[in-house]
């Protein structure tokens, strides 16, 4: 007979609603704030946070270079599954965390002494056009000025210098000046690049004038101390994938994620145990759980952010399979009141994440009323343009885009399951979802619906939303009355 047998049913975000709360000019739509905390930084007080509580799943149709980015831009994060080769998994970090770099550090410094073809040689293998010159080419040596594309004929000026042509009266600014400011500057005198540099003349960082209007034409994007998007990366609890981490961390990720069906194992411990001897400072969510004791034994031994929810995803069939799982209201329930008995307990704070079962905002909210700081969502952002898998004509049902499950035959997610291709056996399936259209857009129209959801509920932030909300478990017949009825639908 099992140890212990719960005869009360678990239930699923979709039998809840939130009540209406009282609403006033401090929490109108407009005053509302979707702000959450992502992960503790470890070694602090501080967490990451988003401006949106939405997170994309490390799923090969799903996170991409271009999900992560537009995720990014509209506030929230993406998670780059480990299911892909890590040389793949690397590029897109990289991509990603190049993309919009306020102070751009990495940047590519020639010398004075240098060839013109050596500059045409890197324009052809980077792309890049603009290129500071500094002594002996280095990186943080004293600017000397810049040379571009446009300082030069790439037929009559092959072997000259870059000294010949580079321009040496050029604008620049000192070390410790504002993203904003440094947009004003670079507006007055008409430039589009702006060298920042310490009081030795020494090179410190780039601004460029197209990350900047990126940056306030995405006003609310998620991104790191030097104005970078945020992205995470997954890894596994296998031993192989330490190279994995190594190169994640290496390449510049702001949160690593362990992507396991259960969190519940000493393998997780292990593998933080890894991270934390690379960096003492990349944080580390741990996960998925679906019980307290699972919440306690990840909290304790030193996670960042814990995942929530297993077997309860649209194409999910581990619960079938192997009998394994719980409803993720529940789940979600149980995890964050062990979450707050530990903050008050300790003082530290370790931030929720739902994980799976959610399909519109109205679940969304739920999932975040009873507690979640964030949800991770796959179906959810699949039918995206900007997703992963592969965009195809349906004959009858129009544009589809494919999605596939982590635990499919497709994704070959072995380290996952901590199982070979001898071993392995399918808990997810692999299908279509319909194209939705492009995020920029369609998620815009979710935020909103989250923002006068909090609204209705009477709060104007996550931490009202976790205090102040009230959530109530809703009949069949109710369930049925809030859903379309006694109506032909055009």
């Amino acid at each position: 007979m099992a140890k212990k047998i719960l005869l009360e049913q678990s239930h699923s975000l979709k039998e809840f609603r939130i009540l209406t709360g009282k609403t006033t000019l401090s929490n109108v739509m407009s005053k509302v704030s979707l702000k959450t905390k992502l992960c503790a930084i470890p070694n602090s007080k501080k967490h990451i946070e988003l401006n949106i509580p939405l997170v994309s799943a490390a799923m090969q149709a799903v996170s991409g270079k271009h999900m992560a980015v537009a995720l990014a831009q509209l506030g929230g994060i993406s998670v780059i599954p480990c299911s892909i080769p890590v040389v793949d998994q690397v590029k897109i970090v990289k991509w990603v965390k190049r993309f919009k770099a306020g102070f751009q550090q990495k940047v590519i410094t020639v010398s004075k002494d240098d060839k013109i073809s050596k500059v045409m040689k890197i324009i052809k293998e980077k792309g890049y056009g603009k290129f500071p010159v500094t002594v002996d080419a280095k990186r943080n040596g004293k600017l000397l000025g810049i040379i571009t594309s446009k300082n030069f004929d790439p037929d009559r000026h092959n072997s000259d210098l870059v000294e010949q042509h580079m321009v040496k009266k050029i604008i620049t600014a000192k070390k410790g000046i504002t993203l904003s400011d440094a947009n004003e500057m670079m507006v007055k005198h008409g430039v589009d690049v702006l060298p920042i540099i310490d009081k030795n003349k020494n090179l410190i960082s780039i601004v460029f004038k197209k990350d900047v209007e990126k940056h306030l034409h995405f006003p609310n994007s998620s991104v790191d101390e030097h104005k970078r998007y945020l992205v995470a990366g997954a890894v596994s609890t296998q031993l192989s994938d330490n190279k994995r981490i190594d190169a994640l961390i290496k390449a510049g990720v702001d949160v690593i994620f362990i992507d396991a069906s259960d969190g519940y194992s000493q393998f997780q411990v292990d593998t933080i145990k890894y991270v934390r001897k690379i960096s003492k400072t990349i944080p580390v969510v741990g996960g998925n759980v679906i019980t307290a004791d699972a919440f306690n034994f990840l909290a304790n031994a030193g996670f960042d952010g814990i995942k929530v929810g297993m077997g309860i995803g649209s194409g999910c069939t581990t619960q079938a399979q192997k009998g394994t799982g719980r409803g993720q209201a529940t789940s979600v329930i149980e995890v964050c009141n062990a979450r707050d008995k530990l903050y008050k307990k300790t003082g530290k704070y370790v931030p929720v994440i739902s994980d799976g079962s959610i399909a519109n905002s109205g679940q969304i909210m739920v999932a975040l009323a009873i507690g979640a700081d964030n949800v991770m969502m796959g179906r959810f952002f699949a039918g995206f343009t900007e997703a992963a898998g592969g965009l195809k004509q349906h004959p009858t049902k129009g544009p589809i885009k494919e999605y596939w499950m982590e635990a499919s035959a497709r994704a070959k997610n072995y380290g996952r399951y901590d199982s070979t291709s001898d071993s392995f056996f399918e808990e997810g399936v692999e299908g279509f979802v319909s194209h939705i259209g492009s995020l920029y857009y369609e998620l815009n129209q979710t935020i909103l619906k989250m923002k006068s959801s909090m609204s209705s509920a009477g709060c104007k932030d996550m931490k009202e939303l976790h205090s102040n909300s009230i959530v109530e478990l809703q009949s069949e017949s109710a369930l049925r009355d809030s859903d379309v009825h006694d109506i032909i639908s055009k």
